[in-house]
C-alpha cells in the first residue's frame, strides 16, 4: 500500500531537509585520523573543543548535519588511526546542547546495543536539539570490535535480519502509543513503550550506509538518507546506482535521498592538489596501519601486488571515500556531475580537518552556490 503523499516515514522538518540541491554532513570528525591513513604531523586529531569549534563552523556555514563514525578500535601501526573516538550519542547530546540549526547523528551497530535504550537516548537528543537528531544505523563486522561486546559471528544475511528486528522495534518505541510485544529470531521486547515521543514526528530520519544487495534492500525498507559508493574510475557509475537504490525504496512506496561519502582533496591548482595528497599518502603512508584496515574492514588483502598497492595508496589517501582532489573549481564540477546524476548529498572528510573544513567553505561552498546547488547561508535554505 502506497504512503501517503510525500512518502516519507519520518519527520521531514529536520536541517536533512533543507531545500539545497545538495546537501552537506562533516564526516568523522569524532575518530582520529577520519580522513587519511597517514604519519602526516597535520592528521586529524581529537578533542572536544575542536569538535565544538568545527561543528559550530559547519554550522555557521550552512551546512545540513555533522554524522560521527561509530568506532571502540583502532587499526594498529604507528598512528592508530580511528583508534581515539567519541562515542556517537553523548557526543550528539553536548553539540546538541551548543549549536541551534545543523543536525546531529548517532551512529549505532545494531549489535551492540539494547534497541530500547538507543530509542530513548535518540528521543533525548531530540529534545535537547529542539528537533535535530538523526539515527545512523549500522551492521558492519569488526571481529575486534564486536568481541569487545560479546557478539557471537553473524553471517552477513543474518546481520541485516537481526538488523531488521532491531528496526521494527525501533519504530515501534518510536510511534506506537501502547505497549507492543516483539518476539523474533534475534531479540524479545515485551512491553515494549516510551514517553516522551520525539520532538520530531512521527519520528526522526534514518540513516543507513550499506553497500551490498542485501544492505540496499534493508536500506530500502527502513531509511530515509542511505548511501551508494560510485567508481572513481567511472563517475557515470553514480547514475546506475542512484536509479537502482530508489527505486528499492518506491517498491516499498517510499522516498529517500542518496548519499555519497567523499574524500576532499582542494587547493587553487589540480597539480597542488594532487600534490598535497602525494605527500601525505606516500612517503608518509602508515603501511601497517593500512594493511590492517584494508583485511579487517575491506574483505582482505588476497589479491595481486599491482592491484594492492594502488588499493593502499587509495585507503592511505581516502579510507574508501568517493576521492574529490583537484582545483576548487574542479571539485565544484565534480560534485555537479554528483548531483546532475541525483545524489542528494554528500558527507565530507579531510586528512586535515582544522585545514580541509575552513578551505571547503571559503573556496568551493561559494562555487557551489554559483552553480546552483546551495543557497548562501541564512537565505532560507532551512526546511
Amino acid at each position: 500500500m502506497s504512503k501517503p503523499a510525500d512518502r516519507h516515514d519520518c519527520a521531514t522538518t529536520g536541517p536533512l531537509f533543507s531545500r539545497n540541491k545538495m546537501k552537506l554532513g562533516v564526516f568523522g570528525l569524532n575518530v582520529s585520523s577520519a580522513g587519511a591513513i597517514t604519519t602526516s604531523p597535520d592528521r586529524h586529531r581529537i578533542s572536544w573543543p575542536q569538535n565544538v569549534r568545527l561543528v559550530r563552523m559547519a554550522e555557521e556555514a550552512g551546512i545540513e548535519a555533522a554524522v560521527p563514525f561509530a568506532r571502540w578500535r583502532g587499526f594498529g601501526g604507528a598512528t592508530n588511526p580511528w583508534g581515539e573516538s567519541f562515542e556517537t550519542f553523548t557526543w550528539a547530546a553536548g553539540l546538541a546542547a551548543v549549536t541551534s540549526r545543523i543536525a546531529l547523528v548517532c551512529t549505532v551497530n545494531m549489535m551492540t546495543m539494547p534497541v530500547v535504550a538507543a530509542a530513548k537516548q535518540v528521543s533525548t537528543i531530540d529534545h535537547i536539539s529542539n528537533g535535530r537528531a538523526v539515527m545512523n544505523v549500522v551492521a558492519g563486522w569488526m571481529e575486534t570490535e564486536m568481541k569487545m561486546f560479546g557478539v557471537g559471528a553473524l553471517g552477513h544475511a543474518e546481520r541485516y535480519a537481526q538488523g531488521a528486528e532491531w528496526m521494527e522495534a525501533l519504530t515501534k518505541l518510536w510511534t506506537l502509543d501502547e505497549p507492543f510485544d516483539l518476539h523474533g529470531k534475534y531479540m524479545t521486547v515485551e512491553g515494549g513503550f516510551q514517553l516522551p515521543k520525539s520532538v520530531q514526528t512521527p519520528r526522526p530520519p534514518l540513516m543507513n550506509a550499506a553497500f551490498s544487495a542485501t544492505g540496499h534492500a534493508f536500506a530500502a525498507r527502513w531509511a530515509d538518507i542511505a548511501f551508494i559508493s560510485p567508481n572513481p574510475d567511472k563517475p557515470e557509475s553514480a547514475v546506475e546506482q542512484v536509479a537502482a537504490l530508489k527505486a528499492k525504496a518506491a517498491e516499498q512506496g517510499r522516498d529517500m535521498q542518496v548519499w555519497v561519502a567523499t574524500s576532499i582533496a582542494g587547493a587553487p591548482t589540480s597539480e597542488a592538489a594532487r600534490a598535497y595528497v602525494e605527500h601525505y599518502s606516500g612517503a608518509l603512508i602508515d603501511r601497517e596501519a593500512v594493511e590492517n584496515f584494508t583485511r579487517l574492514m575491506m574483505g582482505g588483502t588476497n589479491m595481486p601486488d599491482e592491484q594492492k598497492a594502488v588499493m593502499l595508496r587509495h585507503v592511505a589517501a581516502h579510507i574508501g571515500g568517493y576521492p574529490l582532489v583537484g582545483s576548487y573549481q574542479e571539485i565544484a564540477d565534480k560534485i555537479g556531475a554528483l548531483a546532475d546524476a541525483g545524489v542528494d548529498g554528500l558527507c565530507l572528510t579531510w586528512m586535515d580537518y582544522e585545514r580541509g573544513l575552513p578551505d571547503f567553505i571559503g573556496n568551493i561552498l561559494p562555487l557551489m552556490e554559483k552553480a546552483g546547488l546551495r543557497l548562501p547561508a541564512g537565505t532560507g535554505a532551512d526546511a
